[in-house]
């Protein structure tokens, strides 16, 4: 991630017309904006686009943004916001996730380890059943618990971000465990025995 400074010094070259600027900050930031809208949405193609669509909407707005809150947090706001009306309109929110032929690790895409231990074949199963439990969530905990645990935001950025107050999002996140920790359970078991 970037420090403040930097973000300001990309963003005023970025307002002033270098192209170069604004790719600066794309390249930091479109894995953790695509990490956090492919767990939003469980669809790679649609992550893709509304990645690429956030960017667009953010270099678009870039001369009313007042630099009130860091880029990192704006940019993660308009993908919040943009995938939020995407799933609204479309009604996307799907069963059926394909959280299972791949992991997520930093916001980036990555393809699973294939390892012949019983202990690599119950991570890998632990891992998948946690991806299933994490996409089910209802799309509030599952939007708060991503931005905190994933994207690593403080509950106060996570509030910008999201537009409510940070105890909103601790009890968001709270909620969005208790029922992973419920879910997990026996899978939980099975760990402590190995």
């Amino acid at each position: 991630m970037l420090t403040r400074d930097e973000e300001k010094i990309l963003v005023e070259r970025a307002r002033q017309g270098e192209v170069e600027a604004f790719m600066e900050l794309v390249k930091k930031y479109e894995q953790p904006i695509y990490g956090l809208i492919y767990r939003m949405t469980g669809n790679r193609e649609d992550a893709k686009d509304l990645t690429q669509e956030t960017f667009i909407k953010a270099y678009e707005g870039l001369r009313k943004f007042r630099l009130k809150s860091s880029f990192h947090t704006w940019v993660h706001q308009i993908a919040v916001n943009h995938t939020l009306n995407f799933l609204k309109k479309n009604r996307k929110q799907r069963k059926n996730f394909e959280y299972l032929d791949g992991r997520l690790n930093d916001g980036g895409w990555k393809e699973p380890k294939v390892s012949s231990t019983e202990e690599a074949s119950i991570e890998d199963e632990l891992r998948i059943k946690m991806e299933q439990a994490i996409a089910e969530l209802p799309l509030t905990y599952k939007t708060a618990f991503s931005l905190v645990i994933f994207q690593g935001m403080s509950h106060a950025e996570a509030a910008r971000v999201l537009g409510c107050s940070e105890g909103t999002v601790s009890w968001k996140v709270h909620e969005a465990r208790k029922i992973l920790r419920e879910k997990l359970r026996p899978y939980l078991g099975i760990i402590k025995e190995v």
